[in-house]
C-alpha cells in the first residue's frame, strides 16, 4: 500500500516544477527592425559601384553566428538612417566570390566606402558596442 501511495504522489510532484520554470512571454518590441536583404553576385556588384557606403556579411543562412549577427545588422541599419547600405551575402551559394573577397571565416563583416573600396574588415561575431566604435572611427555614425 505505501507503494501504491509513492507513485500516485509522482505527478503531483512533477507538476509543480514544470510549471514553474514554464518560460514568461516575451515582451514586445517597440522598435521594428528591417531584415537585412542578402544579395545575388550581381547585385552586390552593383551595391559596390553604386556610390554609397555599404557593409555586407560574407556568411550563411544555417551558420549560427551569423543568424545571432543578424538583430545587430538589423540595429546598425536603423541607426545608419541611410548613410551606409546594410546587405548579407550568402558565401555556401556563391564560393567564387567567396574566394574573391578573401572570405575565410562566416561571419566576415566588410565595409566599403562609395568608391567601393574595402576599408574595414572583421571575422566571426561582432559585439554591437564594438562594431559600433569601428563605424564611429569611419565617420559613419
Amino acid at each position: 500500500m505505501k507503494l501504491e501511495i509513492a507513485l500516485a504522489a509522482t505527478p503531483l510532484l512533477l507538476a509543480a516544477p514544470i510549471l514553474a520554470v514554464s518560460p514568461a512571454p516575451a515582451p514586445a518590441r517597440s522598435v521594428s527592425r528591417p531584415a537585412v536583404r542578402a544579395l545575388a553576385p550581381a547585385e552586390l556588384e552593383a551595391a559596390l559601384k553604386a556610390g554609397t557606403w555599404l557593409i555586407v556579411e560574407f556568411g550563411g543562412e544555417h551558420c549560427i553566428p551569423c543568424m545571432q549577427m543578424q538583430p545587430v545588422l538589423q540595429d546598425l541599419q536603423v541607426a545608419l538612417g541611410g548613410k551606409a547600405v546594410v546587405h548579407n551575402f550568402w558565401i555556401q551559394q556563391h564560393p567564387d566570390v567567396a574566394q574573391r573577397f578573401k572570405i575565410m571565416v562566416m561571419p566576415t563583416q566588410v565595409v566599403f566606402n562609395p568608391k567601393g573600396n574595402e576599408v574595414f574588415r572583421h571575422m566571426g561575431y561582432f559585439p554591437p558596442a564594438e562594431f559600433q566604435q569601428a563605424l564611429r572611427e569611419k565617420g559613419l555614425l
